[in-house]
């Protein structure tokens, strides 16, 4: 028998009440009385520490005792031999537990094993257990029960299943499980796309349920408003979030309201709003905020408030948006013409910090110093770009060989003509590409949307869903030699040589640089689209027209580099001393995925061989009447109607007119720069041969990204827009259905980024069925629209 005595833990009371139970022994017919004894024996030892001496005795308490002692003596024990790390043990304790012991005991017991099943990854056993409990044994138990097997289904992508599972918890029980299912119904629903739905989830959670959970749920309301348009209500919800109840989502309300603010133009609100966030609420808002201040305080004008807002954020606070913030400010430095401390910045961040803005931060440092032809730092400039490859694969291709030239004494002249080639072709496609960052504003952009015009069979190939057919088919892009201009392709050389060429021959095939394009329109419903491109079985204007959101393309990343080239890189020499980032040997890795991820959109430029004619792809004045259609707003004095269309237009082709003079002006430049380096290649005579080739091909890689978007201006009308992937045909990316189509598959799902169809006028029979076709909504949670077209069209048989 264990002393007593020596418990020092114990007091005399506790000691004296333990030697009384211990007199009590089980002789027949005092089992009940004598389990109880050492029951109260076991509670107390294992209260005051004395483990090893509680669990003795525990397990010393039978069945036949007293059965409902017995569960709870075995549920001691699982508790002591779990917190002892002895799993297995614990689970065979608690599974001793039976039904008829002690309901309760026996409940809780399954809710325990089921909890460390779950945390071990036995699920299925888990669910199994958390279904058997009903909710007559323990509304307590069976509501959470009930929220974790919500959890394990939603794990699992059951979304109807854990939607199920969570509304049967009612807050007349616990409403603070209540509050929890509730905000997870939201977020199931929101994945389903049932916005409205998670919206009166979310709603039905009361302050007292759960404050923290409430506030939660006011955040998740504002966000899904604000996602959806209605900015004003977003606001109202975000405003009721409680720094009190829960800091970290008051930081993140406080930064979307800003936001929010932010694309009202209300920069002063938004700043205040902003300013209530400091890193003891959360860290990382803390930092985002920071950047946010630092953002609009450039736009108020104040550049010594952009600064500090920027200094003010610490590695310490979040690496990522530090990194981002000291590539900013590297970037200011650049502007006054301090490279010497942009590059000391930039070489500040650290791979550890982003791998992405590591690498922009290389690329920018390979950029100065490629360009400072004094101090002729052209090895470190390559080795810098050598760190950036991974990120800007085209680019570092270029720079590389021109570096590479750089080196060479002989060759430094032509090396310099080829680096002003390429910078001014890179500006030239920033000038090109499409603007779908979050900066422009989809509710105003007047180029939010493209279409692309096809056949009804296609869009049925891309909308509906069959597993066995594997539909839904990917949008494709196809071959460059599919397109019916001849002289695509051939145009730009054409400028750069000062041709005046009225006749295009079909180029050698190059099955190393193949061009495969998509192509898409600000003409969303043209009648001369449909009857050329918009056509089924080959009868005019029979096709439809798919209105792309913005979501669908690549946004304008500054952090990564032109992504529609894919140029195989030569194998890396590290002779010469040559000192190179072993991370960027690590990053090296072949990209083998079969479809394309989301690629940028460039508008294309119309030129006439024979004149001065330029034309950039834009919309025309027509698209803001069908837009706006008769909306009309009153001068100031009342009296005049103004025609908002036009008032669209004028504004938009101010912004156009502005584009086309900075592309006209690079664009003449890069003519200059192209006929300087074809003179210096041309007193190159005595060089070898192979070298003049290597050179004369580096030229035409770096002006393959505008090769294929300058096109004739007799296809203006088009007014097209493209996607363009440039690759080898060995690339597995590229597919074929032989004779056919030769083509690669775009991996953004095309129903989910729908905003509109248009129905060609010989396809309106179509209707019904695109309807079928299209129930539910796209990824923004709006439903697409069909609509017949405006034009019209007088079918022949």
């Amino acid at each position: 028998m264990m002393n007593i005595n020596d418990m020092e833990e114990l007091s005399s009371i506790e000691k004296e009440k333990i030697k009384r139970w211990q007199k009590i022994t089980d002789e027949k017919g005092n089992g009940d009385v004598y389990a109880k004894a050492q029951f109260n024996i076991c509670i107390t030892l294992h209260e005051k520490g004395y483990v090893e001496e509680a669990l003795e005795l525990w397990h010393k308490i039978q069945r036949s005792d007293n059965a409902a002692l017995y569960a709870k003596s075995q549920r001691g024990i699982a508790i002591i031999l779990y917190e002892k790390g002895d799993i297995e043990g614990a689970l065979v304790a608690w599974r001793n537990i039976e039904y008829s012991d002690d309901i309760e005991e026996y409940v809780q017991a399954k809710r325990e094993i089921s909890d460390i099943l779950y945390k071990r990854g036995d699920i299925e056993e888990a669910l199994e257990i958390w279904h058997s409990i009903r909710r007559s044994d323990s509304l307590e138990i069976y509501s959470k029960a009930q929220l974790n097997i919500g959890t394990a289904l939603y794990e699992k992508n059951d979304i109807e299943g854990a939607v199920e599972a969570w509304k049967n918890i009612e807050r007349l029980f616990d409403s603070a499980l209540y509050a929890r299912a509730q905000i997870g119904i939201g977020i199931a629903l929101v994945e389903n796309n049932d916005v409205n739905g998670a919206l009166i989830a979310w709603k039905n959670i009361n302050e007292k349920d759960d404050a923290e959970i409430y506030s939660q749920a006011q955040y998740n309301i504002g966000l899904t408003l604000y996602k959806k348009g209605d900015k004003k209500p977003a606001l109202l919800f975000l405003d009721a979030v409680s720094k009190a109840d829960s800091p970290d989502t008051y930081a993140k309300s406080r930064y979307l309201a800003s936001k929010i603010l932010k694309e009202q133009n209300e920069y002063q609100s938004a700043l205040k709003y902003l300013c209530d966030i400091n890193n003891f609420d959360d860290v990382k808002i803390y930092a985002q905020a920071e950047l946010l201040i630092a953002y609009l305080m450039k736009n108020i004008g104040s550049h010594i408030g952009f600064l500090e807002a920027l200094h003010r954020i610490k590695r310490d606070d979040h690496a990522i948006h530090y990194a981002f913030a000291q590539w900013l400010i590297g970037f200011d430095f650049k502007k006054t013409g301090d490279t010497e401390k942009a590059i000391k910045i930039w070489s500040g961040i650290l791979f550890s910090d982003d791998s992405k803005i590591y690498k922009s931060a290389q690329y920018k440092i390979g950029q100065l110093l490629i360009c400072d032809h004094e101090s002729k730092k052209y090895t470190e400039a390559r080795n810098a770009f050598i760190n950036a490859e991974s990120a800007y694969t085209y680019e570092t291709y270029c720079y590389k060989k021109i570096c590479d030239l750089l080196l060479d004494a002989k060759l430094e002249a032509v090396g310099k003509k080829a680096w002003q080639l390429l910078d001014k072709t890179l500006e030239i496609v920033e000038i090109l590409q499409l603007d779908f960052g979050q900066d422009s504003n989809e509710e105003k952009s007047p180029e939010r949307k493209l279409a692309h015009y096809t056949s009804t069979d296609t869009a049925n190939l891309l909308l509906e869903v069959n597993e066995e057919k594997k539909l839904p088919s990917a949008f494709r892009l196809n071959t460059i030699n599919n397109v019916n201009d001849p002289s695509e392709g051939q145009l730009l050389h054409n400028y750069l040589k000062g041709g005046k060429e009225q006749s295009f021959h079909t180029p050698d095939f190059d099955d190393k640089l193949h061009a495969f394009i998509g192509c898409f329109t600000f003409n969303h419903d043209s009648l001369n689209q449909f009857r050329l491109y918009g056509k089924q079985d080959n009868k005019e204007a029979s096709g439809v027209s798919l209105v792309f959101q913005k979501e669908f393309f690549q946004s304008y990343n500054s952090l990564e580099g032109l992504s529609f080239l894919s140029l195989k890189s030569e194998v890396q020499s590290l002779n010469n001393h040559t000192v190179v980032n072993k991370q960027s040997i690590i990053e090296k890795k072949t990209d083998d995925k079969i479809s394309l991820s989301k690629k940028p959109v460039m508008r294309c430029v119309y030129l006439d061989p024979n004149s001065d004619y330029i034309h950039l792809a834009q919309r025309n004045r027509l698209t803001f009447f069908r837009e706006f259609g008769d909306e009309k707003i009153k001068t100031s004095n009342g009296n005049i109607d103004i025609i908002w269309a036009d008032v669209e237009w004028e504004k938009y082709k101010f912004e156009l007119r502005s584009k086309a003079k900075d592309f006209e002006k690079a664009f003449k430049e890069l003519k200059v720069i192209y006929k300087e380096l074809t003179k210096h290649l041309a007193d190159l005579e005595s060089f070898e041969s192979d070298i003049l080739i290597d050179i004369s091909t580096l030229t035409n890689e770096i002006l393959l990204p505008l090769k294929y978007l300058i096109k004739h201006s007799a296809f203006q009308e088009e007014q097209e827009c493209r996607m363009v992937y440039i690759t080898s045909l060995d690339d597995p990316k590229v597919k074929m259905d032989f004779g056919k189509f030769l083509y690669v598959e775009y991996e953004p799902e095309v129903k989910a980024h729908l905003d509109k169809i248009y129905i060609a006028p010989a396809a309106s029979h179509y209707e019904p069925y695109f309807a079928k076709l299209l129930c539910g909504k796209n990824d923004m949670g709006k439903k697409i629209k069909i609509e017949p077209s405006n034009n019209p069209y007088r079918q022949t048989s």
